[in-house]
């Protein structure tokens, strides 16, 4: 990892994202481009005033001396900006902090963060939790895709000595069957679901096997259970400080089918995301 971009807005928490990404940066050896998005209409002493407070901020950080730090502050639409930044600075990874009402992220959430993540060819890392730690548990919900191993891949390089546990929720349809003779409409009933999860097995094994940045990872168990509520389960069982998830997945953590789960998680996640595109 050469380089990492941060976006922060300033607000509340988002020191955090500027912590994660400092503590990267130095762990890596990494350029760190710090951006600030204010609205087009900023006058100059406004884009003034933002850069000293960044370059206030950034040089309170115990890992600044080892930095090699650009400060960039920017004017006009914040998604495109801060995809504009990471560009020019050849980002590997794109952090941000939690999202506040009205703030710089305000219009990443929901499509606006999904069109960036499928446009950005890099993992972007949204980071909630205060920084105190290198990350010790990941969780990776997975459907064997190529963004998922490129998700899992980042988070190995993001969190080389973490534990990363690996989920994945099988999809078993169900059947209509006619209710006994006297009894009142239908019953839906779960077709039996063992095919399903042995294809499953196979799907992890053969998954596994092609990806050799994923070599070491315990297969996942897969589970009948919503993909909802697979990670609520896995968080209370042991919880994780960092959740990893793949774009452009072919059952689609960013589709229509899924997407609820990935916007409840992005506007209230449990701990810090990585989402990542296909790898090419």
């Amino acid at each position: 990892m050469d380089s990492i971009c941060v976006a922060t807005d300033l607000h509340g928490d988002a020191d955090r994202a500027l912590a994660r990404a400092a503590r990267l940066a130095q762990r890596h050896g990494a350029r760190l481009c710090v951006v600030s998005v204010l609205p087009g209409t900023a006058q100059d002493a406004e884009i003034s005033a933002r850069e000293a407070t960044l370059k206030a901020m950034i040089s309170q950080r115990p890992e600044y001396p080892s930095l090699t730090v650009e400060i960039v502050v920017a004017c006009g639409d914040p998604v495109s900006e801060v995809h504009h930044a990471a560009t020019r600075c050849g980002a590997d990874l794109v952090v941000v902090g939690p999202h506040h009402q009205g703030g710089l992220l305000d219009s990443m959430r929901l499509t606006t963060l999904e069109k960036l993540v499928q446009a950005a060819p890099r993992p972007v890392l949204l980071v909630t939790a205060p920084v105190e730690a290198e990350y010790r548990e990941v969780l990776a919900p997975v459907d064997f895709s190529a963004a998922c191993a490129a998700a899992v891949t980042a988070a190995r390089a993001l969190a080389p000595t973490a534990e990363i546990r690996l989920l994945h929720a099988v999809g078993v349809p169900y059947q209509t069957v006619v209710a006994a003779p006297g009894a009142v409409g239908e019953i839906t009933q779960m077709v039996d679901p063992k095919p399903f999860v042995d294809d499953a097995v196979t799907q992890a094994q053969d998954w596994l096997a092609a990806n050799p940045a994923l070599r070491g990872l315990s297969a996942p168990e897969p589970d009948t259970v919503a993909l909802p509520r697979l990670v609520e389960l896995a968080m209370a069982a042991q919880p994780a400080d960092l959740i990893c998830l793949g774009g452009h997945t072919k059952q689609g953590i960013l589709d229509r089918m899924l997407g609820s789960f990935t916007a409840d998680m992005i506007r209230k996640p449990p701990c810090d995301l990585l989402i990542a595109p296909a790898a090419g």
